[in-house]
C-alpha cells in the first residue's frame, strides 16, 4: 500500500510541475508577443496547472505546436523517465 501511495504523489507531482511549466510558459510567450494577460497569474496558474491537458490537446489541434506545447511534452517525457527509473530500481542490499 505504501508503494502504491508513493507512486501515485509521485504521479500526481509530475502532473503539476507539467502544468506549472504550461502555464509559465504560456504566460512568458504572450508577455513577449506584448498581448494582455486575462487572469492574474494568481488564478491562471492554479488553473493551468489542473487543467493543461485539455488546453494541450486544444492548442495542438487548433493552432498547432508552440513554445509551451513543446515544453509541456518535453518535461511529461522527463516526468515519465523518473517515474519509470523509481519503479525500477529495486533497493540494494546494505552492506556492512
Amino acid at each position: 500500500m505504501k508503494k502504491i501511495i508513493r507512486w501515485v504523489s509521485r504521479i500526481f507531482l509530475a502532473y503539476c510541475v507539467t502544468g506549472l511549466i504550461y502555464g509559465s510558459a504560456g504566460y512568458l510567450n504572450r508577455s513577449i508577443a506584448g498581448k494582455e494577460q486575462v487572469f492574474s497569474p494568481w488564478l491562471g496558474l492554479p488553473l493551468d496547472m489542473l487543467g493543461w491537458p485539455w488546453m494541450l490537446y486544444a492548442d495542438l489541434k487548433h493552432i498547432g505546436m508552440q513554445l509551451q506545447d513543446l515544453l509541456a511534452l518535453v518535461s511529461i517525457g522527463i516526468a515519465g523517465v523518473f517515474i519509470v527509473k523509481s519503479v525500477l530500481h529495486k533497493k540494494r542490499p546494505v552492506e556492512k
